[in-house]
């Protein structure tokens, strides 16, 4: 309760010093980073010198009977409740994880590793892990569930998807009823609400739906937040137990810390409700005929980078001659030039089947990071309505913002935060600024037999495509499987009937057939498959690969196309070569690709150009993609730099509390 009413007064009361953000981040963050850095060789020795002490009680754990177990597990929450089981004594803590260790085996089937417990351990420290794919972060995060469950308070594991929320708290419910905790998921598709959810010890669910709906608990307990002793009376009175879903904010399990602490954080969650407009509806209408008579390369060009329109002379004379088709109120030069951008957008930037999909008449918009869709989510500023003007569906009306609040201010709410994730290289100093904790780099239980190619060149797009098809027909003879790797959902249905009027049928998994998920990835790793997937096949997807298909080499990974960040890249390449086992990873690229037209350095264009004519070079391939994402992921931090900026000015606006200039 009082974690929540903290975070309640936090948009309030709470303001920042003013310092220089640039100049703080460099100075002492990367400072305590590398500090951190240069101890992590010790203190990957001390946990592995406290698993060896869990080790040794484990005989200890086997030969218990299961009402000494239970009483034990009674010693173990009555410790947590006291805060003794996270002290620096943590002989209770060894014995905590021996039993832990135990109930995994008699209730799941599995012994968690050694390199699992010491994740579980620097977790406890409050620490963010980097552990290779396939080394079970599931069960590790589920333990650390367990331990912060223990204290009595709510926690909260955040997934980066609802179908991995779903699926580990199915896999891992006995050993929770084990130790005596009750777990649930939240459910989008369930219209009812989810306050019973919200009772359970350990509740699993995406970051969405967790600041969603605190940012509706703010909106329902009103004036009631202004205060901790007021809202304190309101539960002790029973006035807030039917209105208030979540039990308050206090331990936060983060699974792919990167993607939602880092990627997902430049993007701020808004709690709106419509707001009818009938000017601005009758406004898209007309830019859209408008945008009809405009050409692109004649009359406008759009912005690589930044998606912004910019007009020609002889488009500025042709918008002149039909600004009479607009209504009187978007005339104005300012208005007039927002809705005609919406409006060009709508045609030439965000595509069907690639930024959206259409549902039952409705837009759907499509993480391009992960793939999957975000339903409930919209586009602002009337860019929306553009979209369904020009995908000939019912314009809806546009949003009037009730709250917003970004990830990154939402997850400094928790009183305890940990996480895991695989690819955390590279923005340790970002996470360290943001939410000061620390990264751990886990060294992995078994070296790694994946084989990670260079980037095979190609002229064009086209010539790409031609390849790729040969390359999986040919692994097709082999009788390997694979696992091809696009960007968007029309790609991956170009694929699929290249492929089919090969004689070849192949499996697909992007937005559009979500629910078959869990199907298509239990046949992904099977002999002669053929997979054709979106970004869903990248985080958090286990392919369980046959043994005869070890023997062969393993499960094959071809990547048609570069991502902005190679963190995504990695994860897809993470999907084979797990635990040890064989692997092929197989980028490919060309010259013409979305990556180099909007983010390769103006200096290195010519080295692009050389490739379009002919120069095929898969180690300068390699290089201009590497530096393509490197600007891309600096721009991309530049843009979580101004939204930081932006919340930290919105707070000042907002206090009551008088700060020096």
């Amino acid at each position: 309760m009082s974690s929540y009413v903290s975070g309640g007064l936090s948009g309030l009361h709470y303001c920042e010093p003013r310092t220089d953000v640039r100049r703080e981040y460099r100075l002492i963050s990367h400072i305590r980073v590398a500090s951190h850095r240069l101890r992590e060789s010790r203190l990957i020795r001390q946990y592995r010198e406290q698993v060896t002490l869990v080790n040794e009680r484990e005989s200890w754990a086997s030969n218990l009977e299961d009402s000494d177990i239970n009483e034990t597990l009674g010693r173990f929450r009555a410790s947590a409740r006291n805060d003794r089981l996270f002290r620096e004594d943590r002989e209770l803590l060894y014995q905590a994880l021996a039993v832990l260790r135990e109930l995994c085996t008699r209730e799941l089937g599995q012994r968690p590793y050694d390199v699992q417990l010491l994740c579980v351990l620097a977790m406890v420290d409050c620490q963010l892990v980097q552990l290779a794919p396939g080394e079970g972060k599931t069960l590790g995060l589920g333990l650390v569930a367990i331990l912060f469950a223990w204290c009595g308070k709510p926690c909260h594991v955040v997934t980066a998807n609802e179908y991995l929320a779903k699926r580990d708290v199915t896999e891992l419910e006995p050993l929770f009823k084990r130790c005596q905790l009750t777990s649930r998921y939240l459910d989008s598709e369930t219209q009812q609400s989810q306050t019973e959810e919200y009772t359970a010890n350990i509740v699993y669910g995406t970051c969405n739906q967790f600041l969603a709906d605190y940012l509706k608990d703010t909106l329902a307990a009103g004036e009631r937040t202004v205060n901790r002793l007021s809202l304190t009376v309101g539960y002790l009175q029973g006035k807030a137990s039917t209105t208030l879903k979540m039990r308050g904010l206090h331990s936060v399990i983060i699974d792919e810390a990167d993607s939602i602490l880092i990627d997902d954080a430049s993007t701020p969650l808004i709690i709106s409700g419509p707001q009818p407009d009938p000017e601005l509806q009758r406004g898209i209408t007309a830019a859209k005929e408008i945008a009809d008579h405009l050409e692109s390369g004649r009359h406008y060009w759009i912005d690589p980078v930044y998606r912004e329109v910019k007009y020609t002379s002889e488009g500025e004379q042709r918008l002149e001659s039909l600004l009479d088709l607009l209504p009187p109120l978007w005339q104005h030069p300012d208005r007039r030039r927002e809705i005609l951008q919406q409006a060009i957008q709508a045609r030439d930037v965000f595509l069907r089947d690639h930024h959206y999909i259409i549902d039952d008449d409705k837009v759907v918009i499509v993480d391009e990071g992960t793939g999957r869709l975000m339903p409930g989510r919209s586009w602002s500023n009337g860019l929306h309505q553009a979209v369904e003007a020009r995908a000939g569906v019912p314009l809806t009306d546009p949003n009037k913002i009730l709250a917003r609040m970004s990830f990154q201010n939402y997850f400094k709410l928790y009183h305890r935060m940990a996480g895991a994730s695989g690819t955390l290289q590279n923005i340790e100093t970002e996470i360290y600024f943001n939410y000061r904790v620390h990264t751990l780099r886990i060294p992995p239980r078994l070296e790694p037999k994946r084989v990670v190619r260079p980037y095979r060149a190609f002229q064009t797009n086209e010539a790409k495509w031609q390849a790729v098809v040969q390359e999986i027909l040919q692994f097709h003879e082999r009788q390997i499987p694979v696992l091809v790797g696009t960007r968007n959902i029309e790609d991956s249905e170009r694929l699929d009937l290249a492929l089919r009027d090969c004689g070849v049928a192949c499996e697909i998994l992007n937005a559009k057939n979500h629910k078959k998920e869990a199907e298509v990835i239990a046949r992904a790793g099977r002999r002669s498959s053929i997979t054709v997937a979106t970004n869903m096949a990248g985080r958090g997807t286990d392919i369980k690969v046959d043994k005869d298909v070890l023997d062969n080499g393993g499960l094959v990974v071809l990547m048609l196309e570069p991502h902005e960040s190679t963190r995504i890249d990695w994860q897809l390449f993470g999907r084979t070569g797990r635990q040890g086992n064989p692997g092929e990873v197989l980028p490919l690229a060309a010259a013409d690709d979305e990556l180099l037209a909007r983010h390769l350095p103006r200096w290195l264009k010519p080295l692009n150009s050389a490739i379009k004519h002919g120069l095929l070079a898969n180690g300068l391939m390699t290089f201009l993609i590497l530096q393509a994402q490197k600007r891309a992921e600096k721009r991309a931090f530049q843009h979580r730099q101004r939204l930081n900026a932006f919340d930290r000015k919105t707070r000042e606006m907002m206090s009551f509390i008088r700060t020096n200039a």
